[in-house]
């Protein structure tokens, strides 16, 4: 099952550009197999662009989230490849807004 880092005051989940096997870049979910360690959050929220100033910037407000497969890819369609759109998870529910 992947993981991901969801804010804890506001439910939203961590994206950024990344590459695919391709090399070609896409807007999406930031995962990982395993639960991610502090600094791997710390590191994600950096190459996501959160500076610790930043209202989300504080790593101990984020925490790791299992998602089954389906949610991954449904929490990557809901952001439309757009970096201006935010996909959150409250109450086992995914939606998305625009930023």
């Amino acid at each position: 099952m992947p993981y991901v880092m969801k804010h804890s005051i506001t439910g939203t989940l961590l994206a950024s550009v990344q590459r695919n096997g391709y090399k070609l870049a896409y807007y999406g979910i930031m995962n990982w197999e395993e639960p991610p360690t502090v600094e791997q959050m710390a590191e994600a929220l950096a190459e996501a662009g959160v500076e610790p100033g930043d209202p989300a910037g504080k790593i101990e407000d984020w925490e790791s989230l299992s998602l089954n497969e389906h949610e991954m890819k449904m929490a990557n369609v809901k952001l439309r490849n757009d970096p201006r759109r935010v996909v959150y998870y409250r109450n086992g529910i995914l939606a998305a807004k625009d930023a």
